[in-house]
């Protein structure tokens, strides 16, 4: 049977750590647009800007309400994130150019 002050638990690594909310508070979001993120594996993560649908040509009349506040993807990039001592360091995945955050 392990002794209890023989065994310990080594804090995760950085990168399983989940740093999604901290993500989302961090990048800047076009009023009238939400971020959501998620961790994919690692240090990868999706992030979509959601906001309204554009609205639909005027005359075309709107068949229901569920239309009028329908949510579609208005911008989707894949990061990849590193927590250091200076904060976030946040790459768009696919071109390798920093995020720029919002102002604090």
């Amino acid at each position: 049977m392990p002794d209890e002050n023989t065994t310990k638990t080594k804090p995760p690594a950085p990168a399983e750590i989940d740093l999604s909310a901290e993500i989302v508070a961090t990048l800047e979001a076009p009023i009238g647009q939400t971020v959501r993120c998620v961790r994919v594996y690692g240090d990868n993560y999706r992030c979509n800007w959601w906001g309204q649908e554009a609205p639909r040509d005027i005359g075309k009349p709107i068949v229901s309400g569920f239309e009028a506040t329908e949510l579609r993807v208005r911008r989707s990039r894949f990061l990849k994130v590193r927590k250091t001592s200076d904060g976030l360091q946040i790459q768009d995945a696919t071109s390798r150019l920093p995020v720029i955050p919002r102002p604090k």
